[in-house]
């Protein structure tokens, strides 16, 4: 598979204020704990603990990061042309039924239950 120019390559998604927090929290562990393995399920859960217990203060240093990534995915996007190879993912669209067509046959549950309906339905 051949690989796309530096220049044609779509950009680079746009990172949450919560990636960006856990970002830093990993950098942060990574200078305290060089040596240490990281379990990333263990991980996450304290960071996600942390990010709970912050103030809406401490957290729009985030949310700023997050906003100047927006800018930047959205100034990259206006610029972005797909190449010819490249797929657009979408929705893709159910085929329509032709209504003439023929239907299946009845399994035999269904026609059990054809001929139990009438009889549960007089019993109630």
């Amino acid at each position: 598979m051949p690989r796309v120019a530096k220049g044609d390559a779509k950009p680079r998604g746009r990172m949450t204020a919560y990636a960006y927090f856990v970002q830093i929290c990993r950098e942060e562990h990574k200078k305290k704990h060089p040596e240490e393995n990281v379990v990333f399920a263990e991980f996450s859960k304290k960071c996600a603990e942390r990010w709970k217990t912050m103030s809406d203060k401490e957290k729009s240093r985030f949310h700023e990061m997050a906003d100047k990534d927006k800018k930047r995915y959205d100034n990259e996007m206006l610029t972005y042309t797909p190449s010819k190879g490249e797929k657009v993912r979408g929705k893709k669209r159910k085929q329509m039924k032709d209504p003439n067509a023929p239907k299946r046959s009845l399994s035999a549950f269904f026609m059990f239950c054809k001929d139990e309906r009438p009889k549960v339905k007089a019993a109630n």
